[in-house]
């Protein structure tokens, strides 16, 4: 009986070495591999607003884009007459004298413009 039980303290000994050793872990099932997803649709085909938009909206749009782009370039004609003329009163200027109102209000309404555009450009 003695061998028994020492047999059998030796068995559970090693399993506590083992399992210390290792760390205990429950048997887990294999992991299945995680399938790839599907790739998307191509690039063409994946802007629904694209397919659905009627031809009376794009072209809304289009004369849209045009009357904007026809008002942006009238705006930067006008600020570069701005500031051409300005440019010439300055250069009329002796540097010792101060310079107008009529010069700053020149400045500003530059500024003005300039912020407008900018804004446009922007969309």
């Amino acid at each position: 009986m003695r061998k028994t039980r020492r047999a059998f303290l030796i068995t559970v000994a090693a399993a506590g070495c083992l399992v210390a050793r290792n760390g205990f872990s429950f048997p887990q099932a294999p992991k299945k591999p995680i399938p790839f997803p599907t790739p998307p649709e191509a690039a063409e085909t994946r802007n629904p607003a694209a397919g659905e938009a009627k031809p009376e909206r794009q072209t809304a749009r289009r004369i849209a884009l045009q009357k904007n782009e026809k008002e942006f370039r009238l705006g930067v004609d006008r600020l570069y007459q701005l500031a051409s003329e300005l440019k010439q009163e300055v250069e009329k200027v002796p540097t010792n004298e101060i310079f107008s109102v009529q010069m700053y209000k020149r400045t500003e309404e530059i500024e003005k413009l300039a912020k407008q555009l900018k804004a446009k450009a922007r969309g």
